[in-house]
């Protein structure tokens, strides 16, 4: 949008519209060619919203120019522009800030590399206002910019702006200088404050504290993507939003950000008892809860419309997108006769009565020929519901539809051919676990799965106690982790008293509410073992010691095993694929394991659009770009420390009946993850 465009609005709207288009949650406006009216607002802009009645008001506008103290105030907050908030989201900290820019992206990852460059403001709240005549943001010939920085560069139009405003050329050569001197094209503070979070990462073979830090340019596109009502979100609430920066005063302290909760842990109708017990395939039907599920019936809708688009281009990124998507809910609508057909105890006739039935005895080489069958009762299980009866025999989705039950039926006869039989690898899965007020909110900009990295955190951590236990070197080098049960916990916690009186005799006084998100889990984690022999191999005499080595803590919360009542064998060893393909293939349908998406979008906009399009996967923290190498710096935990911004990647939710469907190497290909360290990223990859 462009200024010109809002100026030519009503009067009662047009301040409203101003305010907002110079603010650091929406687009930024173009200025071009309005550069006189530009500067009016921004002068006005720094005074309080009741003081201004009319944002474009050219004598109060004046009056600010001539003020020099007001001026001057306006200009010494231009030390407290920022690239990156060292105080979001604990206002406690004070006296740092940060401009720092990634130099190269991290592939497969959302980060600040790919958004318009921006600088935020943070540090005293009652100058708010002061520091929004420089430091807002707009766009001048397309580029991205400030007044801050037009008048370092000495952008001539600008000077005659200001100076047909009474601007001294004296004054604009001052501004020029000071601002050079604070807008350093790299800046970090010399020390951690004490307050700082600091996370514990293995580097170059020694360990390294670093601080994660949120990018004031990642946090203004996800409020744009939510403004523009793109994407699942949710609200962060800061008490204090002045102190926290600009961003969160302009929206109220209201943060958004991206909101994916895993969906799992939901009983279904075909499956009520546990795995373990022997179990009757009478009665089996298929799944028809999946297809009214929202993910399918976009991906129908997705498929009929996708030959009006006008671009071949357009028409094949959302008719793959939707065939996929597809493809994974009818996995779910079969997977009670993918499950039943794994089964090694049932007899080969047929027994019991319907197509289901009839699918599950039917030997291999016969499966195909029922492909009418089971297509003639998908249509009829559409046709049951309201919301899915207009998709029944629809002439877009026959072939669609048919192609993919094909494909399905033969990856069930891939997945039950050629079992895997690798002798070499040996892996420890632990069962059931529970883990209690986990972070939800792995990062400034995701609320859902815990982070990636914490999962390694417990993977490494774990390795190391095994080791002093054991008194030998033990290596693990993946782990993939089968989410049972997820539920949201709570938002912010009262903290503990912790800080002294402020007068001798008085209270100790408890710190500001920080707004969080946690959850509960219930997961089951395999780990698996290095292959070298060398390097030790774990032995079921040795149990007692896995088991007392076993981690308390995950992602900030508390970890714990099952009741020995519940599962007495929830820690088990592996010494080949085969044994834990057995055990694997018999977890509860509601659950999911956590994969490593094969695409990845590189920003917020793209990362919402592919989101929409497929509701089985979610955007977790899986690593971090450091912003600088590593150095010493006083307050840090460890001897080198460095600054870092989290990277957001896509995880696929897969599901025991999607697995099951795969080829027989697939899990033990995909589902395993590591931390993998490159130049200056630390990210979570397959392992």
């Amino acid at each position: 949008m462009h200024l010109n465009e809002i100026i030519e609005l009503p009067v009662n709207e047009r301040s409203v519209a101003i305010r907002k288009a110079f603010a650091p949650y929406t687009k930024l406006v173009e200025v071009s060619e309005s550069e006189p009216m530009a500067a009016i607002a921004l002068l006005n802009l720094s005074h309080k919203r009741e003081d201004v009645a009319n944002i474009l008001d050219n004598t109060m506008a004046t009056a600010t120019l001539m003020d020099w103290y007001h001026m001057e105030k306006c200009a010494q907050e231009i030390k407290w522009l920022h690239t990156h908030n060292v105080k979001y989201p604990d206002t406690r900290i004070s006296g740092q800030r940060m401009i720092a820019r990634l130099e190269t992206p991290a592939i497969n990852t959302v980060s600040s590399f790919y958004c318009i460059q921006r600088l935020g403001w943070s540090h005293n709240s009652s100058a708010v206002n002061k520091a929004k005549l420089f430091g807002s943001h707009f766009l001048f010939r397309g580029n991205p910019t400030c007044l801050a920085g037009l008048i370092a560069e000495n952008e001539q139009c600008w000077w005659n702006v200001f100076e047909a405003l009474g601007m001294p050329h004296g004054q604009w050569l001052y501004l020029q200088k000071l601002f050079k001197e604070y807008l350093t094209t790299n800046l970090f503070p010399l020390s951690v404050n004490y307050r700082s979070v600091q996370v514990t990462f293995p580097y170059q073979g020694h360990d390294i504290s670093i601080t994660p830090v949120a990018s004031h340019s990642m946090l203004s596109d996800i409020q744009i993507a939510r403004k523009e009502k793109n994407g699942n979100f949710t609200t962060i609430k800061h008490w204090h939003a002045s102190s926290v920066g600009d961003l969160a005063s302009s929206l109220g302290g209201k943060v958004a950000v991206l909101n994916y909760p895993p969906n799992c842990g939901n009983s279904q109708n075909w499956k009520q008892k546990k795995y373990n017990n022997t179990e009757s395939s009478q009665g089996v039907y298929f799944y028809e809860r999946t297809l009214r599920s929202e993910g399918f019936i976009t991906a129908c809708e997705d498929i009929i419309i996708s030959k009006q688009l006008q671009t071949q281009k357009e028409r094949n990124i959302l008719r793959r997108a939707a065939m996929h998507s597809l493809r994974v809910h009818l996995a779910e609508w079969l997977a009670p006769i993918s499950y039943w057909r794994g089964k090694a105890h049932i007899e080969t006739q047929s027994r019991g009565i319907g197509l289901a039935q009839l699918l599950i005895y039917t030997p291999d080489n016969q499966l195909i020929d029922h492909l009418v069958l089971i297509n003639k009762e998908l249509h009829a299980a559409l046709v049951k519901y309201r919301a899915t009866e207009r998709f029944a025999y629809h002439p877009e989705l026959l072939l669609p539809l048919k192609s993919q039950i094909k494909v399905l039926l033969k990856r069930l006869l891939q997945s039950q051919e050629n079992k895997d039989s690798d002798k070499s690898s040996r892996y420890l899965h632990l069962k059931n676990l529970h883990v209690f007020d986990a972070q939800a909110l792995s990062c400034p900009y995701v609320v859902g799965l815990p982070s990636m990295t914490a999962l390694w955190g417990v993977v490494y951590n774990y390795q190391l106690l095994l080791q002093k236990l054991l008194s030998r070197n033990v290596l693990f080098d993946g782990v993939a982790c089968f989410l049972r049960q997820y539920n949201f916990s709570g938002n912010a916690k009262i903290p503990e008293q912790n800080i002294p009186p402020s007068k001798s005799g008085g209270p100790v006084r408890r710190p500001g509410l920080i707004d969080m998100r946690y959850c509960d889990l219930r997961m089951d984690l395999v780990i698996r073992l290095h292959a070298d022999s060398e390097l030790g191999v774990l032995e079921e005499r040795e149990l007692p010691l896995i088991q007392a080595a076993f981690p308390g803590r995950f992602a900030g919360g508390i970890m714990q095993p099952p009741p020995l009542y519940d599962e007495p064998k929830w820690c088990l060893l592996h010494k080949d694929n085969e044994s834990l393909s057995e055990v694997i293939s018999t977890l509860p349908e509601e659950g999911r394991w956590i994969i490593a998406s094969e695409e990845q979008p590189n920003s917020i906009n793209s990362l919402v659009t592919y989101l929409a399009k497929r509701p089985y996967c979610l955007p977790t923290l899986t690593g971090y770009q450091m912003l600088e190498p590593p150095r010493e710096r006083p307050g840090s935990h460890k001897l080198y420390h460095a600054y870092a911004e989290p990277l957001i990647s896509v995880a696929d939710m897969v599901s025991p009946a999607r697995l099951r469907l795969q080829k027989p190497l697939y899990f033990f290909v995909n589902a395993f993850w590591r931390l993998k360290v490159e130049n200056l990223t630390m990210l979570m990859v397959k392992a």
